[in-house]
């Protein structure tokens, strides 16, 4: 085009014919040439990431990564490397064949979950990652926290942890099946009347913990580091420890950028704080409830893990059953989950589900 403009701006009059079709012989050689020439740009760019379209490749480990926890076997074979972990529980930074090894395992994962930044990824049938640059690890000391206690309640295994950057990278063991939350709308009344009776046995089990196994100061937060959470739109953590209900009410009901108001002193003088402090999940949601059919016992509905404890710990009888309807749409597939909650042993709390409604609404 600006060969063009050059001859034309010379002389108006010019024949441009011949100069044309110079050009139009030469087009399909240029074509052809642009052509590879992108090709081997996109080449040099896939060299790192054979599949630019798979978004794991954004995911995988870099630099040395620094073991936050110290790694099980099941995670060191995963990388197809033989190495063993004899040498892993002390070192600071993982081995270069090891995180390698890591990298294949992840990139040909299947994606389980995603929310915003955090990824659930399936390393096989056996073994998980959990992948955020927000990842509570709370999570990790209630899983072997609850485990140690071996109460019976089917969790995950907590196998390692690695961080790369600015990302927590969790493994865990895999628990058969899917979220309940994919199947729940298919169900039955009888197939979900099922589930509740499991997740009571569960939960009477779970309440069962008495506080004596806890740390020896009672706190209520999390089992191990006792941080105390209030997860809704944004979670809010408790800048001192918290070690009665009253305080406990106190935390909920106040927010440094919001004001004190008649509204939420109103509901501040309406909470009770005899409530009994018990071991609580916290988010107990069908997508933190893993279900498989069971063939051998005419294709039964059972309960497999429950997943997801970083909200976990020591907090107020309520609390399980506020939690568990927190953020269920009430028009939704699951707006009859309040229906088979397991409140034979969390309870049924509906003045603090409402008050807690208020607060929720006042936070904004």
């Amino acid at each position: 085009l600006a060969q063009i403009q050059t001859k034309l701006k010379k002389n108006p009059t010019t024949n441009l014919s011949p100069f044309l079709q110079q050009q139009s012989e030469s087009y399909d050689e240029f074509v052809a040439n642009l052509a590879a020439a992108q090709n081997n740009e996109t080449d040099s760019e896939d060299e790192g990431c054979p599949d630019l379209s798979n978004e794991l490749c954004g995911l995988l480990l870099d630099g040395s990564p620094e073991i936050v926890h110290a790694l099980h076997d099941r995670v060191v074979k995963l990388s197809s490397r033989g190495a063993t972990t004899c040498n892993l529980d002390y070192s600071k930074n993982l081995p270069i064949d090891i995180v390698a090894g890591l990298n294949e395992a992840i990139q040909g994962g299947e994606v389980l979950w995603r929310l915003h930044d955090t990824f659930v990824i399936g390393l096989g049938s056996s073994e998980v990652v959990k992948i955020s640059s927000s990842l509570d690890l709370d999570e990790i000391s209630n899983l072997e926290y609850l485990n140690s206690l071996s109460f019976g309640i089917p969790i995950p295994l907590c196998l390692g942890a690695i961080r790369s950057g600015r990302r927590v990278y969790l493994f865990m063991s895999r628990a058969s099946g899917q979220p309940l939350e994919m199947v729940w709308p298919q169900l039955t009344p009888l197939h979900k009347t099922s589930i509740q009776q499991q997740l009571i046995q569960m939960f009477t089990t779970l309440r069962s913990i008495p506080p004596s196994t806890a740390r020896e100061e009672m706190k209520i937060g999390s089992f191990v580091s006792g941080i105390c959470k209030d997860t809704r739109r944004c979670q809010r953590v408790s800048v001192e420890p918290i070690y009665n209900e009253t305080d406990f009410n106190d935390f909920l009901c106040h927010e440094g950028k919001r004001t004190q108001t008649a509204w939420i002193k109103m509901i501040r003088s309406a909470m009770r704080a005899d409530h009994e402090l018990v071991a609580t999940h916290a988010d107990l949601h069908p997508r933190n409830i893993m279900v498989d059919w069971d063939a051998e016992e005419g294709g039964n509905l059972h309960i497999t893990a429950i997943i997801d404890w970083e909200l976990a710990g020591w907090y107020p009888e309520y609390w399980e059953f506020v939690k568990a309807l927190h953020t269920v749409d009430t028009k939704g597939a699951l707006a009859d989950w309040y229906e088979y909650l397991p409140t034979a042993a969390i309870g049924s709390w509906p003045t603090e589900f409402s008050l807690d409604l208020l607060i929720g609404r006042w936070l904004g």
